[in-house]
């Protein structure tokens, strides 16, 4: 999997991380843009991690740290974010991270538990930079 994400870091619109543990510098996830608007400047992040890690600010830290590289190095307008309603952790680290609940699209996805609603997190630049730490 390592060796497709570096073939495709040839082109510059792709972005994808492994999350690591820094302790043991153990690859426990992944972060990426699954979408990219260049048109209206958006980016829309996907993420997972295992299980075992959750609960412990490590996606957190992980968007946090992608939300401040893609307003500050990409200049991107508007990041945005979904997840299953069955799954309301994932969007409490949105929530966590200053994304907003904009809306659930019914029937809009399709994950490991066939056709799923997806709730819809974004934050805008202006939005950032408003609350963002100095």
């Amino acid at each position: 999997m390592i060796g497709i994400w570096l073939n495709s870091y040839a082109n510059e619109n792709y972005y994808q991380w492994a999350i690591v543990l820094k302790e043991t510098d153990e690859p426990i996830g992944s972060i990426s843009v699954v979408n990219m608007n260049e048109d209206l400047s958006m980016v829309h992040i996907g993420y997972c991690i295992g299980k075992p890690w959750w609960h412990q600010g490590i996606t957190s830290e992980a968007l946090k740290a992608l939300i401040t590289f893609f307003f500050e190095e990409v200049d991107v307008n508007r990041i945005e974010a979904r997840h299953d309603p069955q799954n309301p952790h994932s969007g409490n680290v949105m929530k966590k991270c200053g994304l907003r609940y904009e809306g659930t699209m019914r029937s809009a996805d399709r994950n490991n538990q066939g056709i799923v609603d997806n709730c819809y997190y974004g934050i805008l630049k202006s939005d950032w930079q408003h609350h963002a730490p100095s």
